[in-house]
């Protein structure tokens, strides 16, 4: 029987293929896992942060200006259809007495200055006294102690001439003030005299019977006649000629003064304004009498102005005296005030050498301790009157600010209604009727208006430039807007607080409807060149920020070969973009492999 070879037989082969299927699985086990990386290269670039909000395009308002005091118009700047920008001047009053106040009211400060240096001084002189107390007196400092007491006394004579020279000129001042506001009288009389001409005029034109209107015009003519006569009296006027005809003529008066004291001034600026008032209110009340012609209208509009510049100049003058009275005083004062801070210090000075001479005792030491703490009370009382000096001079440079319009917006002068020379109120004034004096549209025919969250509104600032698309043509139109103006105070919307900001587009463009829906995005900052990369990046760990680059090294077993290993690289962030980028100022460098996903091998 023929014997078959062992590796011929079928089972030999069915056990080779087990044992070599083992020894596969065993080596495909047995090997370790591969492990591979997702990375991406950090790079430089430009990193823009933008706040993304919806609003609504609206019409852009006008202007209308008007002062808030009166006077009479100096300067204007600008013309119909010229273009101003924001915060410009356009017309100006007459200042020049606010100016020489405002800068009595600096010369204030300047004194109340000069005088917390004295007081600062005296604090010093008082603490080295005291320090002198407390080391015990030396020859050297007797001598010092004889000195500063002559220097004391000489101080005080100093201060007794100075308030004596304030006085004279004080009182020189305010002879020139009653003296101006005096020659401004006979001037003011005259225009409510001319006033009664044409009353009387107008009476004889139009009347010649004892009708209810001409009873009418004769009385309104009596009050203002009755009025001037008492300004005069008042101030102590003597009428040389006072006639009254039958016609109702009003004659000449000549007036000459008696003995004028600065009351009977005060008294006839008084009276006198009052009577013009009166003057006035007659001249407003005759068309209610008569129908006028052409030429008494005219006639009558020529007393009115020259009775409302007599009442400015006279109200200016009573204004000019009690500043001038109030800046006596306040002169007056202070000059008293350095005589008595002299007398203090020449009876410390005399103390100070008495003590230096009679050596000090603790009850010495402690009167000197309450001399320090008083020199150093009127230091800072003196640096309160500083500070109400300031207020002064900041009060007198807001009544200047109120005779300057500025240009509140950006625009374009569509009305000008006044004229140099001519006399204005403001919009509450009793004597007539006040318009704007200057008109403004904005650049811009439309705006933007958007509520921006309170999460976002500190990236915004006044002056960012914007991209804006419309709804009504799509992303593909972008316009270029700037934010113009952020409300200080929250608007709660469905219970977010959100601030309203307005946007003004760069360029004007027919397209812009009023109403139409606006996607803005607000640049609020940009970088160039900074290292960029995504915000998911950025993990935090142990309180520090890091990113996880994937780097290579030399492989320990292997010397000609390299292995890819991870790590945590801690970073500086700076600015974050609108597209999830964030910048990286110190960690990483440009082209340096960061990790955004591992993957183990199976």
């Amino acid at each position: 029987m023929k014997t078959t070879p062992f590796y011929k037989k079928k089972k030999w082969y069915v056990l080779l293929g087990i044992l070599l299927a083992g020894a596969g699985l065993y080596a495909y086990f047995s090997q370790e896992a591969a492990v591979t990386y997702e990375t991406i290269a950090a790079e430089r670039g430009e990193l823009v942060q933008e706040v993304s909000v919806t609003g609504r395009v609206k019409a852009v308002e006008s202007a209308d200006l008007a002062f808030e005091t009166s006077g009479r118009v100096a300067e204007i700047f600008v013309e119909i259809g010229e273009d101003v920008e924001a915060g410009q001047a356009l017309i100006s009053l007459n200042n020049a007495d606010l100016e020489a106040l405002k800068r009595q009211a600096q010369a204030g400060v300047s004194s109340a200055q000069a005088s917390l240096q004295q007081y600062q001084a005296a604090l010093e002189t008082q603490q080295v006294k005291l320090e002198e107390l407390k080391r015990g007196t030396r020859p050297e400092e007797i001598r010092l102690a004889e000195t500063a007491l002559y220097n004391a006394e000489k101080n005080l004579e100093d201060a007794n001439i100075n308030l004596k020279n304030v006085e004279t000129s004080a009182d020189a001042t305010l002879e020139e003030v009653y003296s101006s506001a005096l020659n401004v009288l006979p001037t003011a009389v005259n225009a409510g005299k001319g006033a009664l001409l044409t009353l009387t005029d107008i009476q004889y034109a139009h009347f010649t019977g004892s009708s209810t209107e001409e009873l009418h015009l004769a009385n309104v003519k009596k009050i203002a006649v009755d009025a001037l006569l008492g300004a005069y009296e008042a101030g102590r006027w003597t009428t040389k000629a006072i006639s009254v005809l039958n016609g109702g003529v009003y004659g000449d008066v000549q007036n000459v003064m008696l003995n004028p004291t600065h009351e009977t001034i005060d008294t006839v600026l008084t009276n006198s304004l009052d009577a013009l008032l009166k003057v006035k209110n007659a001249l407003d009340a005759v068309p209610v009498a008569t129908q006028l012609t052409a030429t008494e209208k005219t006639s009558l509009d020529t007393e009115k102005k020259a009775i409302d510049l007599q009442i400015s100049t006279i109200s200016g003058k009573r204004q000019t005296i009690m500043v001038q009275k109030t800046t006596n005083s306040s002169s007056i004062a202070s000059a008293e005030a350095a005589i008595n801070n002299a007398k203090n210090a020449l009876a410390t000075a005399q103390d100070q050498l008495d003590l230096k001479r009679a050596g000090y005792t603790q009850d010495q030491i402690n009167a000197q301790e309450a001399q320090v703490k008083q020199a150093q009370a009127m230091v800072n009382a003196q640096r309160a009157a500083i500070s109400q000096a300031w207020a002064s001079v900041q009060n007198y440079q807001a009544q200047i600010d109120k005779t300057i319009l500025k240009a509140p917006i950006s625009g374009t002068v569509s009305r000008l209604e006044v004229k140099v020379g001519e006399i204005v109120f403001p919009s509450s004034s009793t004597y007539e009727i006040q318009v704007p004096a200057v008109s403004l549209i904005s650049e811009g025919d439309y705006e933007i208006e958007v509520s921006i969250p309170e999460v976002d509104v500190t990236k915004v600032k006044i002056g960012d430039k914007a991209k804006v698309t419309l709804d009504a043509y799509g992303s593909e139109d972008v316009f270029l807007a700037e934010v113009a103006t952020i409300d200080p105070a929250e608007t709660l919307v469905e219970g977010l607080a959100t601030y309203k900001t307005t946007l003004i587009f760069i360029e004007a463009d027919e397209r812009v409807k009023s109403g139409m829906t606006a996607n803005v995005d607000i640049v609020t900052a940009s970088k160039e060149d900074v290292i960029i990369i995504p915000q998911r990046l950025v993990i935090t760990k142990d309180g520090k920020k890091i990113v996880r680059v994937l780097k290579e090294k030399k492989d320990p077993d292997k010397s000609e070969k390299t292995i890819e290993e991870v790590v945590d690289a801690e970073v500086v962030t700076g600015l974050r973009g609108s597209k999830g980028e964030i910048e990286i100022t110190e960690g990483i460098n440009e082209g340096d492999r960061l990790v955004t996903a591992i993957h183990n091998g199976e």
